[in-house]
């Protein structure tokens, strides 16, 4: 019964409604704060808009950067004491990077959020007082051997052979996102200052708050602390908004040799961006093709033993996005794979999924979203993206409602425009000095 009350406080007549009070403060920052008392836990999200596609010339990996300079020290913050003092009071972090974005997200206790909020503003409008030459000698360090750990993992260049493979230079995410070695290397302070100041302030973020909080005394709070946060004079630099226009690369086929055992497929056609009228279709999509048992790929590959792992997925950002079908096996040829991955996207273009197939595709993207709100940590990101992309921060429903209308017709209209022969590539990722990647295949090289 207590669980359902408190379903019901946060709108369990509307699944997907998402209600807390919002205000944007003066300098810009945009404040969501939800109340959730169904635990003591308290989620906080902070978006900054600036990502890769950001980056200028010698900037390549400055976005990763700061991912990591935001924890080394800010006005009233010493070294290292950002993760221990938040520690302490019961709470964890983290933070990610990518094209489109910098966030950073935590949870706490109830009684540490004038912490975490002190924590977050200070290094918001004071991180330059941390910002300097030995720090970012330090973090150059770990980045660069988090990029050299992470490329040693099997199947760890994969993500960003594919970006360089699919978007042509001068792309916004041809680069990846984690940089380049010689402009990570060549990162000076002065650089890093002037990349800070343009992009890490108020009028640039998004705050949202999740937890077991008093919505109108949290953001008293964050007033309080945000309030002496100053948008700078300057304007941050113009961001591309609209998708680029694809062009083939000379070479569709690329290939990376790698320490794996199994050789791996993917095959990839650039589709439409975040928000764009087909998208909802296209994940669809992916759905039909690969979601266990009864689905296409699964039924032909894993489930007959010709691969030992498959999938085929939609992906999206702010400008632009593609569709992934991927699998992998020891002893089956690539070329074969390639084949039947082709084969069955090439049926549903010309000829509609059946009723049953789009109606267990959508009870899956409802049972996504629905599991993304129940939790407070997910919850909080949820309503960023949604004032991200809407203006606002409930658009779940409105989301869930285009899949719904989703129809045999929309996803075969969709496969059959833009999942084409002019737009295929592919990446054979095979065991070093295996032979056996696609005929014609060129190695990428990642910077």
């Amino acid at each position: 019964m207590i669980a359902l009350l408190a379903l019901a406080a946060l709108g369990a007549d509307d699944p997907f409604a998402v209600t807390p009070k919002m205000k944007v403060l003066d300098n810009g920052l945009v404040v969501y704060v939800e109340e959730d008392t169904r635990t003591d836990t308290v989620a906080l999200h902070l978006h900054y808009g600036v990502g890769a596609r950001d980056e200028g010339d010698g900037e390549q990996g400055c976005a990763h950067l700061f991912e990591h300079l935001m924890f080394e020290g800010s006005a009233n913050v010493p070294t290292n004491k950002f993760d221990e003092w938040l520690t302490a009071a019961g709470g964890w972090n983290n933070a990610y990077t990518s094209h489109d974005e910098t966030a950073y997200h935590m949870a706490f206790p109830s009684g540490a959020l004038d912490l975490a909020l002190f924590l977050e503003s200070d290094r918001m409008g004071f991180l330059d007082a941390g910002l300097d030459q030995e720090n970012v000698t330090n973090q150059q360090k770990v980045v660069l051997q988090e990029r050299a750990e992470g490329y040693a993992e099997p199947n760890g260049r994969d993500w960003d052979a594919l970006d360089r493979l699919v978007w042509p230079e001068g792309h916004p995410y041809h680069v990846p996102v984690i940089g380049t070695v010689a402009d990570i290397e060549g990162f000076q302070i002065d650089k890093v200052r002037a990349f800070w100041g343009k992009h890490y302030r108020p009028d640039n973020a998004i705050l949202a708050i999740v937890g077991n909080v008093d919505a109108d005394a949290a953001i008293a709070r964050v007033e309080h602390w945000f309030a002496d946060v100053q948008t700078p004079p300057d304007e941050a630099l113009p961001r591309v908004t609209e998708q680029p226009e694809w062009t083939p690369p000379t070479n569709r086929h690329g290939k990376l040799e790698d320490d794996v055992e199994e050789r791996t497929l993917w095959v990839v056609w650039p589709t439409v961006p975040m928000g764009h009228p087909d998208e909802p279709a296209i994940d669809v999509l992916g759905y039909v093709l690969s979601y266990g048992r009864g689905t296409r790929l699964d039924e032909k590959l894993e489930l007959k033993g010709i691969a030992t792992s498959n999938n085929a997925f939609a992906y999206s950002g702010d400008i632009d996005g593609q569709f992934l079908a991927t699998a992998s096996s020891e002893g089956t040829p690539l070329v074969k794979l390639d084949k039947i991955i082709r084969k069955e996207v090439a049926k549903i273009a010309k000829k509609p999924p059946t009723d049953s197939e789009i109606e267990r595709a959508v009870k899956a993207v409802r049972s996504y979203l629905l599991d993304a709100l129940e939790d407070p940590v997910s919850r909080s990101n949820w309503i960023v993206d949604c004032h991200r992309y809407t203006g606002g921060p409930s658009c779940l429903g409105d989301e869930f409602a285009k899949y719904e209308s989703v129809t045999p017709a929309d996803v075969q209209r969709v496969a059959a425009e833009y999942l084409t022969d002019d737009r295929y590539l592919t990446l054979s990722v095979v065991p070093r000095d295996d032979d056996g990647a696609l005929p014609g295949a060129v190695t990428v090289e990642l910077p």
